[in-house]
């Protein structure tokens, strides 16, 4: 992760490495603009990878004086979790005596996670797999990992130094085997077990910045090498990606091809070991994007977007194009989650309110529903086989997430364990409000508060973001803000235009050409907090990662009077230039901000 820390306020007392400038002149729809820092672009080039040290030296020795003069890593552990207590009912222990169970787990301060694991629920978990077993001289993140079913074999992924670029690796876990078996070029992809190996997702390689493009599906058998996968489904075009859904009991496989060119979606089918790996056709060239969630008795669950609303539809296996809506439609809520039962199907909605846990059968009839307290969102949805009971979370920027039992009868819900922290939240306070954006727009905004919201002008204000690709962003515990609200600060969401809090067309008012509404709207939360009294624009610092770092970046370049600091985090910053590398070219990004060349 790379943290950009941008004061707005004088930096003179800096000695910044020089960076020398290179003017490149490129015409974007008759518009020339001048690039000077082009030649930053080559990562792997010795000059910028010495410049990238010397910023780091810089970087490292300013945070470090910070961290020494405020303790705040010391503070902020102070407002983890002390201690969550859980359901103590009874278990079938006799189910759970030969399951594996893997957990990523620290094995010391500042260094990466380990995967652990454990067999049965008794006992404590063992090491498994370190970063160091991989590599002792690159830094490698363990992630995303699979087992296979029973818990034979154990896939597990990981990067080296930074890269979005994985490596797949096999442990036998009974045997404790581990297989010398190495999947390189590999990105955002699952691992899909199949009898004896796995599907994963390829893409060709020429660069570690390379594009995203032309992916294929490859299925690789155990005790094999790389170069003998089969591939069992490519991309015919740069416009055109994949994505492989597997049912839990590994009985029938979906690929969905995507053209972003001319919007179309295709799936196929593999639910059988006599056709090898051959898929079938379920339908091709649909202008309906659908996301596969679950598979039952030749019934496929999907998530599609309906006049506006996302539901859940399911249809036959046989007979693709018969669609059922299951999911009911609430005004200004949003589907959050999902949980698939014998007979029926738990679902969780969120409001800018409160949330909705709502009971349906499988036609779509609502059975039971009941709503959540205001300002907690909804997570964690869970029935347990072990207990027979089933569970649920709820949590908020300065309440940590605690757990709750439903009874599925009763439509009644009760704590289970409460969870100890550092600092009593009876404290703080919370108000969700809507402001007045550029154009008349009424946006929402979350405001996290101790005691009382003062009108002097002098509460220094953390104001943070996402807004894009119609993400939900509900409040979830942050011990950063805690800290900030404990040291005199008060803290704000705001839903900017691009976000899904308020639906699809809330999203879509955000995206490609409106993308300029999102910005506009973080900007007009902060004069909006100013004009309220609450705060002034020294006070102000603003933040966001990744999409929210694009939407902080902009916000401060287009009116640096109105901040006190800016902190970006992972941020996409050079618009014109990101479709050239990596995922920019995805069809995710290229939907969500166009491209350049058409």
């Amino acid at each position: 992760m790379v943290l950009f820390l941008v004061s707005l306020s004088s930096n003179a007392q800096i000695a910044y490495p020089l960076t020398k400038i290179i003017p490149v002149s490129t015409n974007y729809f008759d518009t020339e603009v001048i690039d000077n820092y082009q030649w930053l672009e080559k990562q792997e080039s010795s000059e910028v990878v010495n410049w990238t040290e010397d910023q780091n030296v810089i970087t490292k020795k300013y945070l470090k004086q910070i961290l020494k003069s405020t303790k705040t890593n010391h503070l902020i552990d102070e407002f983890m979790y002390k201690n969550i207590s859980g359901y103590e009912g009874l278990m079938d222990k006799e189910n759970y005596k030969d399951k594996y169970f893997f957990r990523l787990m620290y094995s010391g301060i500042n260094v990466p996670p380990s995967i652990y694991y454990k067999k049965g629920l008794s006992g404590s978990y063992e090491h498994l797999i370190s970063p160091t077993s991989i590599s002792r001289k690159d830094l490698i993140i363990l992630g995303y990992y699979k087992a296979s079913k029973n818990d034979n074999f154990l896939a597990y992924q990981y990067s080296r130094n930074g890269s979005d670029w994985n490596e797949i690796k096999i442990v036998q876990i009974k045997k404790r085997r581990f297989f010398n078996d190495i999947i390189k070029h590999t990105k955002f992809s699952d691992i899909n077990w199949f009898g004896q190996g796995f599907f994963y997702k390829k893409f060709p390689f020429d660069s570690i910045s390379g594009k995203t493009i032309f992916p294929k599906i490859m299925y690789h058998k155990l005790d094999t090498p790389q170069e003998q996968d089969s591939m069992v489904f490519e991309a015919s075009n740069e416009n055109e990606f994949l994505s492989l859904f597997n049912s839990e009991d590994e009985d029938f496989y979906i690929i969905k091809k995507e053209n972003y060119e001319d919007k179309t979606y295709s799936f196929y089918y593999l639910d059988s070991y006599v056709n090898g790996l051959e898929f079938n056709i379920l339908f091709e060239n649909s202008k309906y994007d659908l996301n596969v969630i679950s598979y039952k008795n030749n019934v496929v669950f999907a998530k599609a977007i309906i006049n506006g609303y996302e539901h859940i539809i399911s249809f036959s296996k046989n007979e693709p194009k018969k669609w059922k809506i299951l999911t009911p439609k609430y005004e200004n809520a949003v589907l959050t989650g999902y949980e698939f039962l014998e007979n029926n199907i738990i679902l969780s909605y969120q409001s800018l309110q409160n949330g909705i846990i709502t009971k349906v059968d499988y036609e779509g009839n609502i059975l039971n529903e009941l709503a959540t307290p205001q300002g907690l969102t909804i997570g964690g949805l869970e029935y347990h086989n072990g207990f027979k009971k089933f569970f649920f979370t709820l949590s908020s920027y300065i309440i940590p997430s605690v757990q709750y039992k439903l009874d599925l009868e009763l439509f009644k819900y009760e704590i289970v364990g409460k969870t100890e922290v550092g600092f009593d939240p009876k404290n703080y306070k919370f108000s969700q409000r809507f402001f007045t954006s550029f154009d008349g727009t009424q946006v929402p905004i979350f405001i996290v508060f101790k005691d009382s919201l003062k009108t002097d002008k002098n509460t220094p204000f953390l104001l943070k973001t996402y807004g894009g690709y119609g993400t939900k962003g509900f409040p979830r515990y942050d011990p950063g803000v805690v800290y900030f609200l404990e040291n005199g600060g008060a803290f704000a969401y705001v839903n900017i235009r691009g976000g899904g809090e308020l639906g699809v067309n809330w999203w879509e008012s955000g995206k490609k050409l409106k993308k300029i509404n999102g910005i506009k709207d973080f900007i007009s939360a902060s004069e909006y907090l100013i004009e309220q009294g609450y705060t002034r624009p020294k006070k102000i610092a603003i933040t966001g990662s990744s999409h929210g770092g694009l939407i902080t970046a902009s916000s401060a370049i287009m009116r640096p009077d109105l901040f006190g600091a800016a902190v970006i985090d992972v941020g996409v910053l050079d618009m014109l230039r990101f479709e050239n590398f990596t995922v920019g070219a995805t069809s995710t990004n290229l939907s969500e901000f166009g491209t350049v060349t058409k």
